[in-house]
Order: structure tokens, then C-alpha cells, then sequence
């Protein structure tokens, strides 16, 4: 069951992902989709080690064993530096994982293909990467509640479109900013339904 504290996170990762310009719902799912695989990728591996050290048996690995392949694991990249985070993730995980196509991991890597990394800047990765981890290390963990968490990042997808909370896309936003080019002295109408005029996206909100 997804306690106040627990949603209160998912919350707080929600909105730095807006705030870094993921504005869509649906992209914020996809995207916080894909970095739950990849750390779900490490914790298979690891738990595969823990096999291995424990029979002497030898297991299949999912992660190259030169350094750069160990570079890609989550619990190697999540403490470094947001750029070399940025780096990683983007250039090497991405890649990786698309390229991976269901061998020694789950069924959900073939769906993987056309995975697009969309996180605009370091920072916001390093937060949703730091929100993430502090979620399953110490408010799930060992707890089956994947499912839970995922009802309610789509709960919070059915309640966004009913309160009307689609916000506007920033490359809208900076358009339109653009466009007008308002001024200290200008006043800005902030229209409270796009219904009233004739537009695609929400209304731009002065703030």
C-alpha cells in the first residue's frame, strides 16, 4: 500500500521532471519507466554475484565485465558527478539497453528498442536518479510494491488530465515568450481555460 511518505516522493519526482521540462505526463511515466529498468537490470546482477560467490557456480552476466560495461551499472554511476551521470546514462546506457533485445533479461527490454532519452539536464537526472534510489533503498525495499507504485504514477496520470494539469510544453513556453516579448510594464491576461481561445496547448501561466 502507497503511504503519505511514499507518495509524497513519487510526488517530488514527479514535479522535478516537470520542472525540468517533461511536461507530459505520459513522458514522465515512459521515462521514469526506463530508469526503473535500468536499476532493475543492476539488481539482477547483483543478486546473480551473491549466487555466484555463494555456489562458485559461474552465471551469466547482463553487464560487460571491462570497465566501461561496469560503468553502466546503476550502483557504480549513481553517486558520481551530474555530468558524468548525464554522460553515462545518455550516451552508453541508452545504447545499451536498446541494443539488448530480451537476451538474459526480461521480456520488457524488447520494448526498449525505441527508448528515448529525454531528460533535458544533469541536474534534473542526478535529482530523479537520487529520488528513485532514496524510494527503493529505504521506503520499499523488500517490500512487493512495484505494482503499487506503478497504479500510482497512472492514478496521478488520470487525475492530471481530469484537473486539467497538461502543462504546456517549455519549448511552447519560451516560443511564445519569444513572440510577445513582454516587457516590466506590459500586463499579461491569465486566461484560466484554453477553451476560450482558439489553441492546441494550454495557456502560457503568468507567473
Amino acid at each position: 500500500m502507497i503511504t503519505g511518505e511514499i507518495r509524497n516522493k513519487i510526488d517530488k519526482i514527479w514535479t522535478d521532471m516537470w520542472a525540468g521540462g517533461i511536461t507530459n505526463p505520459l513522458t514522465v511515466i515512459e521515462q521514469l519507466t526506463y530508469l526503473m529498468f535500468i536499476r532493475s537490470l543492476d539488481e539482477k546482477e547483483l543478486e546473480m554475484e551473491r549466487v555466484e560467490a555463494l555456489s562458485g557456480e559461474e552465471m551469466p552476466k547482463i553487464f560487460p565485465q571491462d570497465k566501461a560495461g561496469q560503468d553502466m551499472r546503476w550502483s557504480k554511476f549513481k553517486t558520481k558527478d551530474s555530468r558524468a551521470i548525464y554522460d553515462i546514462v545518455g550516451s552508453k546506457v541508452f545504447p545499451f539497453i536498446k541494443a539488448m533485445n530480451g537476451k538474459n533479461t526480461s521480456a520488457f527490454s524488447r520494448y526498449m528498442q525505441d527508448a528515448m532519452f529525454l531528460i533535458s539536464t544533469p541536474q534534473v537526472l542526478q535529482k530523479i536518479i537520487t529520488g528513485l534510489d532514496e524510494l527503493y533503498e529505504h521506503d520499499i525495499k523488500d517490500l512487493d510494491m512495484q505494482g503499487d507504485v506503478y497504479e500510482y504514477m497512472l492514478g496521478k496520470l488520470s487525475t492530471a488530465g481530469q484537473n486539467g494539469q497538461f502543462r504546456t510544453p517549455k519549448q511552447i513556453r519560451d516560443m511564445m515568450v519569444r513572440l510577445l516579448d513582454p516587457t516590466p510594464e506590459d500586463k499579461i491576461c491569465d486566461i484560466i481555460t484554453a477553451k476560450t481561445i482558439q489553441f492546441n496547448y494550454p495557456i502560457l501561466m503568468a507567473s
